[in-house]
């Protein structure tokens, strides 16, 4: 009766991590964390989070206080869309989080929340197919917990995308089972996924989705059919609610320099980074600013699962009678390969077959599949080995787990030691090794501790043995925050502050309208190879120097910028720009607005320019020219952008002018998304726009409709009547609009199937 009764006690604190209770602890160690960032009083700024992530944040902000939806970016690429990016979140109703709020606060305060809604996310999905809290909670922790996760925290629409992720999993599964509100439930959730702009990410969701279904299918007699109509409804309907994003997405992609060949090899997991899976600094090198990388691969900091969780992993895959198991672990295998890029033919081969997969970059991205299913594995581990505890202690098959994964772990720092990379810490690595393998032991230790906590605590009660549970989910948390050095360092807010340059260097940027900042082809180089080991001096640097997307909390107009998608004709002529071995051609510049570019003895003081010309500028002779003899000639010493314009072939015959004018620009206001101008033409003359060209941008005189040409084979021109007129170049997206009628069509038509079938329920 005893040993019963201690039984079932130890079942009952097995279901003390409730939804409410996981996700307070889940809170309280994100907190624990990174206190410094959820108090406010710092924040992220490592790589992309710094300098790409947080000034497209920053923007944004600044237009929603404008009253503006930001659709083109004027500050950036002489030019680039940016809602269309999609990346940038700009549809995305969460996004309100940063909106409102104060920055940079606020975008972590979103970090934070998307990171809590990966966790329950995975909670509910867990423990939905394991049936177990216990084993629901360590597969939460584990997704949180580990290196792909932390390595995201640089991405924060990654980090959506990710949160997302097993919320749309679990619906999608309900969806084809069940239907009904389902449907739209699944269809909304995917559309919020989508609108992160992680198209990767979106895309290995649907891939793991489809796995599970064709399992499904192949267990399903008379359903397939109602399966079938309800996982298509479910994926129409999510295309619907994201028709305004992705109808000028694919715009922008179609103008892109992205292709079915832009993919390369460049950043896939090495080919031992299987190692790194069990010892987290295997053959990984220390930059100046003190974080590790792959030899090879720097697109993330680390992949590592936690040697624990990982064991438990691979406990799951061989689990008997696990049909679901064995689809995760064949995907598990899949990423991991995938993940290697060129260095096996299956990457190659599914780039062949799949030609798509040649619009994405960096193999190792595969890890987030990775990371995803790794937790699963683990619950389903843990359940079953819970479930094999109920009459007796299992020891051995903890014993057993922890000696091969130890094993392991021994065999990898050994081969570390006796085969050194050149810039390998091996002090470093074997330290980090036993603090793994020691939190290693202690999960597996504390595994069947928790799993039958009734008999060797028979005294305790359901709270005591419940924190036996909680401390081992503390360990997998800890092994994971302590597995890579400086992974997320942090600086204080005030960094952030905007107009960082003039109020720290006295140097007044130009408006937009006024001119463009340049940073010279060596500073860029410099900055992106920056070697300066102290955090703070090296933020410091690039924010003097404007780089990257930096240039937009300072409001400046500059030439280049960093972008996922970039205006094919404008990346090449950005490329012109900046291939140059000399200094770059002073025509150009000149046309393009240059108006300070970085000075030759510094990378963060700027030199006048004082021949720049303005935005707009009038009575060119037009030449008609297309492809390379345009490049070659906007490189001639002899290009004068005030005498000449560049236009193609085939505006010749619908250009009346032929030789130089005189067009006299009166007056003239720009603004993000409009460009007006009064102008005096003695005779019919061109009008010159030094911004990029894109289809968006619509030009009228005097209200009629006129052509918009490319002009200098990326920029923008029209031709103007003799006479005083008024001119406006406006950017409309006709298919931002269309898109969005279909968006709020669809979201209607879900408001009105929910309703209907509430309705039939309720009868």
């Amino acid at each position: 009766m005893k040993s019963e009764n201690g039984n079932a006690a130890g079942r009952t604190h097995l279901e003390w991590f409730t939804p409410l209770r996981f996700g307070v602890l889940l809170a309280l160690l994100l907190c624990a964390a990174f206190p410094q960032v959820l108090l406010g009083s710092h924040s992220f700024f490592f790589r992309d989070y710094g300098v790409l992530g947080y000034p497209f944040v920053y923007f944004h902000h600044q237009s929603f206080w404008n009253g503006e939806l930001p659709l083109w970016n004027p500050l950036s690429n002489c030019g680039a869309p940016f809602m269309a990016q999609w990346g940038t979140m700009t549809l995305y109703p969460f996004s309100i989080i940063y909106l409102a709020l104060p920055l940079p606060w606020s975008l972590s305060l979103f970090c934070f929340a998307h990171l809590l809604l990966a966790g329950m996310g995975m909670y509910f999905l867990a423990r939905r197919w394991t049936g177990h809290n216990f084993a629901a909670s360590v597969a939460g922790v584990a997704y949180v917990f580990n290196g792909v996760m932390f390595s995201s925290l640089i991405w924060p629409n990654y980090l959506v995308a990710l949160g997302w992720m097993p919320f749309v999993v679990l619906l999608a599964e309900r969806a084809w089972r069940e239907g009904g509100r389902r449907i739209v439930l699944a269809a909304l959730l995917a559309a919020l996924q989508m609108l992160s702009g992680a198209p990767e990410i979106v895309l290995l969701t649907w891939v793991l989705i489809g796995a599970l279904w064709l399992l499904e299918m192949a267990r399903t007699g008379a359903a397939r059919g109602a399966m079938t109509r309800r996982t298509a409804v479910v994926v129409l309907l999510a295309a619907g609610l994201m028709a305004a994003q992705l109808l000028p997405f694919f715009d922008l992609l179609a103008a892109s320099q992205r292709d079915k060949s832009f993919a390369t090899a460049k950043w896939a997991m090495p080919l031992g980074g299987w190692g790194n899976l069990l010892v987290p600094l295997f053959h990984c090198f220390r930059t100046p600013q003190g974080q590790f990388f792959q030899y090879g691969q720097q697109f993330m900091t680390s992949y590592y699962p936690g040697a624990g969780v990982l064991a438990l992993a691979v406990w799951g895959v061989f689990l008997p009678s696990s049909g679901r198991g064995r689809v995760l672990g064949a995907l598990l295998l899949f990423s991991l390969i995938m993940a290697m890029g060129d260095q096996t033919f299956i990457y190659a081969w599914f780039r062949k077959v799949f030609p798509l997969l040649g619009l994405t970059r960096y193999p190792v991205k595969f890890m987030t599949l990775a990371a995803f299913i790794i937790p699963l594995l683990a619950a389903a581990a843990v359940q079953q080995y819970c479930e094999a505890s109920k009459n007796k202690i299992q020891w051995r098959p903890a014993l057993l787990l922890g000696l091969a994964t130890l094993g392991a772990m021994a065999a990898i720092v050994w081969f570390a030691h006796g085969h050194r990379f050149q810039f390998d810490d091996w002090s470093a690595t074997f330290t980090n090794a036993a603090l793994q393998a020691a939190a290693l032991v202690l999960v597996l230790v504390l595994l069947p501790v928790v799993c039958w906590g009734g008999k060797l605590l028979p005294n305790s009660d359901t709270l005591g043995r419940g924190a036996l549970s909680g401390l081992m989910l503390v360990t997998i948390a800890g092994a994971i925050w302590l597995h890579s050095p400086a992974q997320n360092p942090v600086l204080p807010a005030a960094f952030f502050k905007p107009h960082f340059l003039q109020q720290e260097a006295g140097t007044a940027p130009p408006k937009f309208g006024e001119g463009r900042v340049m940073i010279s082809p060596q500073a860029e180089n410099a900055l992106l190879n920056s070697t300066v080991a102290e955090a703070q001096a090296n933020w410091i640097v690039k924010r003097l120097a404007l780089w990257s997307n930096l240039n937009l909390l300072d409001d400046a107009p500059k030439v280049n910028g960093s972008s996922t998608l970039q205006v094919r004709e404008q990346k090449q002529i950005e490329t012109l720009l900046y291939a140059a071995t000399n200094q770059p051609p002073s025509g150009l510049m000149d046309f393009l607005g240059v108006s300070q570019v970085t000075a030759s003895n510094s990378v963060i003081e700027w030199s006048p320019r004082p021949a720049f010309l303005p935005l707009l500028t009038g009575g060119q002779r037009p030449v008609f020219a297309d492809g390379t003899n345009v490049f070659q000639a906007l490189l001639a010493a002899d290009f004068k952008p005030r005498e000449m314009v560049y236009l193609p072939e085939a505006a010749r015959d619908f250009i009346s002018v032929t030789g130089a004018t005189h067009l006299e620009i009166i007056t003239n206001t720009v603004s993000a998304q409009r460009l007006e101008a009064e102008v005096d033409a003695a005779q019919p003359g061109l009008l010159v726009i030094a911004q990029s060209f894109y289809p968006a941008w619509e030009a009228t005189v005097d209200g009629r409709s006129v052509a918009l040409w490319r002009a200098n084979h990326a920029f923008q021109a029209l031709e103007v009547p003799s006479g005083r007129h008024t001119v406006r170049i406006v950017y409309r997206d006709s298919n931002f609009k269309a898109g969005a009628g279909l968006s709020l069509a669809t979201l209607l038509g879900c408001g009105l199937y929910w309703m209907r079938s509430r309705r039939l329920k309720e009868r």
